[in-house]
């Protein structure tokens, strides 16, 4: 589970060793997006689904950083550099699957608080 903001929360939903091996991109898993004010589920999603990846392409910022640390301001990510967009449009073509390379940028979904530290 991950905070998207005061009011959402990202579910993954799936195997128990979903994220830990090596092979975790091909064991399914799912994504909720839950309103907590409404207790509606918003959207659902496959760890395939292009939709998702759209998303998290165009606003990794919000899956990733607090904005109530001053550090984080200063990570890089593929929305708010050119060049790390760049990288991943490189990887992206270079995959052989769409479908295999959505489920391996989203396997790490939803981010640890571990991950999200400055240190």
């Amino acid at each position: 589970v991950q905070f998207l903001d005061r009011h959402h929360l990202l579910i993954r939903f799936g195997s128990v060793d979903g994220g830990v091996g090596r092979n975790a991109d091909h064991l399914p898993a799912f994504f909720a997006v839950y309103n907590m004010e409404t207790t509606d589920i918003v959207a659902f999603y496959q760890n395939s689904a292009e939709d998702l990846y759209q998303l998290f392409e165009q606003f990794s910022d919000h899956f990733t950083v607090s904005s109530s640390s001053p550090f984080m301001s200063f990570v890089t990510s593929h929305s708010n550099s050119v060049h790390a967009l760049e990288q991943l449009k490189y990887m992206k073509n270079k995959s052989n699957s769409f479908s295999q390379f959505v489920k391996k940028m989203l396997v790490s979904l939803p981010f640890s608080c571990q991950s999200q530290s400055p240190s």
